[in-house]
């Protein structure tokens, strides 16, 4: 049976709470620590933001994995926590008939049918909706496509 590497949140354990030394972790495990996520993670909590902000410019490129696992190993008190993951509120930006309208009529992905109304200007606008005019879309309907969730 193969060993698992740690994921995040017992790498995070092992700075904080558990205080796990970097010389007891597997070479598997030591492959695994990822300061990007750890920083990432650890910035998730109010009291470690302006540490983790500062250290940062130094954990992410300038010092090796284990220098920065020594460092928040270190500096961090030993005690349990819980950083709540903070995510961005998912907004779509066009009306999803009108992508697919779009992708339709370029005969393209939705995707790039998304990317295509990001680089309209007006000039490409006004022809998109001529595009939903010749679908038979009539002015209200294309306002109320061009309108966001």
């Amino acid at each position: 049976m193969s060993e698992k590497a740690k994921t995040i949140f017992d790498h995070i354990s092992g700075v904080t709470d558990k205080k796990v030394n970097w010389d007891k972790l597997s070479k598997l495990d030591q492959n695994s620590f990822s300061p990007y996520l750890i920083n990432r993670w650890l910035s998730m909590n109010m009291e470690f933001v302006e540490i983790v902000n500062e250290l940062q410019k130094y954990t992410i490129g300038q010092v090796s994995a284990r220098e920065t696992y020594k460092l928040y190993f270190d500096i961090l008190p030993k005690q349990k926590q819980f950083n709540k993951y903070i995510k961005g509120k998912k907004s779509e930006k066009y009306n999803s008939n009108l992508i697919e309208l779009i992708a339709a009529h370029l005969q393209t992905s939705e995707k790039e049918a998304v990317e295509y109304l990001e680089l309209c200007d007006d000039l490409r606008l006004n022809t998109v909706k001529e595009i939903l005019k010749n679908y038979g879309k009539t002015d209200k309907e294309i306002s109320a496509l061009f309108k966001s969730k």
